[in-house]
């Protein structure tokens, strides 16, 4: 089988995705990263042009940045049934960010067999066991679609602007990992990073998210990171082990080479 299919588009914070294995007919679009920087004061969607460029290896490289606040370029990588993102963000501001972040949004609405509009088939780990996100307690803010989560090894949702400002984020803490399962159970699309800052979920446009964290950065310094979306076929606790296998246990463990 053939990698899946990657298409960055010039100017445009996100990029094309299609000819995926594990799900034929099926094409969606990552928003990467649909905001970035300063979590207390980031750059939003179209707030920048970066440029796209494909790799001889089938890796595309975006490079965006804004001048007098950061500067980001990643790296992203098809395989056969993942998508691999590494970033690296410099902050070109002359202040200190107390926490950095890139937003990336993976859209499920646009995939029939993934679309959880309900959040019935949408997954996350707490205190180590799989839960179904409809389960789990919600705070309802100005927009009552809308639920964000503390994941472990960040600091809670409360203390990272960007999350704070949403008035939807419940008193519990998750995995870096959100994930939906198809409505045969056999296959699923899942994003984590490490390391990861919190967790969104859309209920509106089914779409998710795992943030990527690059902790603290004074200016002139560059953080790192490193986010994964899965389109597997696979059962969701299969999947987990191989997620641990490939990450790691630690919240802030890089992701090995594939």
């Amino acid at each position: 089988m053939n990698a899946i299919q990657l298409h960055g588009v010039n100017g445009q914070m996100h990029c094309r995705v299609g000819d995926i294995p594990a799900f034929p007919g099926c094409a969606t679009s990552l928003g990467y990263p649909e905001s970035i920087g300063d979590a207390a004061r980031p750059v939003w969607y179209g707030g920048l042009k970066p440029t796209w460029e494909r790799s001889p290896d089938g890796a595309w490289v975006s490079r965006g940045s804004r001048p007098g606040e950061l500067r980001y370029e990643m790296t992203v990588t098809p395989h056969l049934d993942f998508i691999e993102t590494r970033y690296r963000l410099t902050n070109e501001s002359d202040r200190r960010w107390a926490q950095s972040l890139a937003f990336n949004c993976v859209q499920c609405g646009s995939m029939p067999e993934i679309r959880d509009h309900e959040c019935r088939r949408t997954w996350v780990e707490h205190a180590g066991q799989l839960r179904r996100l409809i389960e789990l307690p919600r705070v309802f803010g100005p927009r009552p679609t809308i639920q964000l989560y503390s994941v472990a090894g960040a600091p809670e949702g409360a203390a990272i602007p960007f999350v704070a400002n949403f008035r939807a984020t419940p008193d519990l803490v998750l995995g870096g990992w959100i994930a939906v399962t198809s409505r045969d159970g056999r296959r699923l699309v899942a994003t984590v990073s490490r390391p990861a800052l919190f967790l969104f979920q859309n209920m509106e446009y089914g779409c998710i998210h795992s943030a990527s964290g690059f902790g603290p950065l004074n200016p002139g310094e560059t953080g790192e990171g490193v986010n994964r979306v899965c389109f597997v076929e696979s059962s969701l606790a299969d999947w987990r082990q191989r997620m641990t296998e490939d990450l790691g246990h630690s919240p802030d463990m890089k992701l090995r080479d594939a």
